[in-house]
């Protein structure tokens, strides 16, 4: 039997998708070329932070971390979410000013952030702070979560509730007739449906370019490092002004660590087919030596691993969220822009609404395709992950 919605790709948009989806006995199915969170929703940091979004994000901010707070129980797994806090550390005095227009303007949206403004104030919430910060925005609500553990909860949530998904299987073609989905072409099948979700991520436009749209996405990379397991040290995330480096204490001990991003050139490599990007070893040291210069103790640490994410930058730092021009039943999730972990809970009920021709409880018109000017030039310069 043909499935009524499909969706391409099982990172954590997808999922919560599907899963939301699945609430409303829809037949859903969802194909996964590599396995789930096998791209920026495994490398991801995981941040679940409110802090330093958009004023158009942050009420599917708000949204989601009212999500997070009972997603455990809801899904009946442990997703890893902590609600620990968010650190926007100072360095400089130009920095101090930027965290102080931070903070005054997000009071003005009535988040829940404060200024600490002074070393001490800092090091009272993260006391192993470098005592050269001179001080930093702190929303108390931010925290994080495991990414893998997330994604594989919604995804086993949305099968017992009857989604199926199918792994190792890509997309290869959209089956479009009268502007109108008709149904999509894998690496092993025809699929015959009226509504197709493509939230895969980088590879997006390889798929609705040739139906004659394309959104305007630069791709980017951040390093990621992480550290063996270390002894309780730090429980908010902590992140710089200029995104150079933000870092995390994961439960299980280990310190993660994302840099800034960067414009990249280079290819996904398959090795025993999965996926990879490699930083350069340059981009290794300098994210390592902006960690030590916040959070010193992190010298006497061993490196564990490091890996590249990939990231889907759009020129206002803001996702596509919405149905395609010219083809009906065609739905659009993209441009996340590093910082879409925290926000899905809020992505995937607004993408299952649209996709059951209802109206979302959330603003969505600062993420519809339509507001860029297709022959623009990308020139975002995304720095907060999470």
């Amino acid at each position: 039997m043909s499935p009524d919605v499909v969706i391409v790709g099982a990172g954590i948009t997808g999922c919560v998708t599907a899963y939301e989806l699945s609430k409303s006995g829809l037949r859903v199915q969802v194909i996964e070329k590599y396995y789930p969170a096998s791209m920026g929703s495994g490398w991801t940091l995981a941040g679940v932070r409110q802090s330093g979004r958009h004023p158009a994000e942050l009420p599917l901010a708000q949204y989601s971390v009212e999500k997070w707070l009972n997603l455990d129980e809801a899904l009946d797994a442990d997703t890893g979410y902590v609600q620990a806090g968010n650190l926007r550390l100072a360095r400089s005095e130009e920095e101090v000013k930027k965290v102080k227009s931070l903070v005054n303007a997000q009071q003005q949206e009535n988040l829940n952030i404060i200024l600490l403004s002074n070393n001490e104030q800092v090091r009272d919430v993260a006391p192993c702070v470098s005592k050269k910060i001179r001080a930093a925005s702190f929303c108390p609500t931010d925290g994080h979560a495991d990414p893998q553990s997330t994604v594989d909860a919604f995804k086993r949530a949305a099968e017992r509730q009857g989604v199926t998904f199918h792994i190792g299987e890509s997309a290869q073609k959209l089956l479009i007739r009268n502007n109108q989905v008709i149904g999509l072409k894998t690496s092993k099948r025809r699929i015959n449906t009226s509504k197709c979700l493509l939230a895969c991520g980088v590879s997006i436009n390889e798929l609705i370019e040739p139906i004659g749209i394309k959104i305007p996405l630069s791709i980017s990379i951040a390093t990621v490092i992480q550290t063996t397991r270390q002894e309780p040290l730090l429980t908010p995330v902590l992140g710089v002004v200029d995104g150079a480096v933000t870092l995390r204490q994961q439960r299980n001990g280990r310190f993660r660590l994302s840099s800034g991003v960067e414009a990249w050139s280079g290819k996904i490599t398959e090795i025993n087919g999965q996926p990879y990007a490699f930083p350069a070893i340059s981009k290794v040291q300098s994210t390592l030596e902006a960690g030590l210069d916040i959070f010193p103790a992190l010298e006497h640490f061993q490196m564990r691993s490091f890996w590249g994410g990939i990231i889907d930058l759009t020129p206002d730092a803001l996702p596509v969220l919405g149905e395609a021009p010219n083809a009906k039943g065609l739905f659009l999730a993209s441009g996340f822009s590093g910082h879409g972990f925290g926000i899905a809970p809020a992505s995937g009920h607004i993408l299952s609404k649209l996709i059951l021709e209802q109206t979302p409880d959330l603003p969505i018109k600062s993420f519809a395709f339509n507001r860029f000017d297709q022959r623009s030039t990308p020139q975002s310069q995304a720095t907060l992950h999470g």
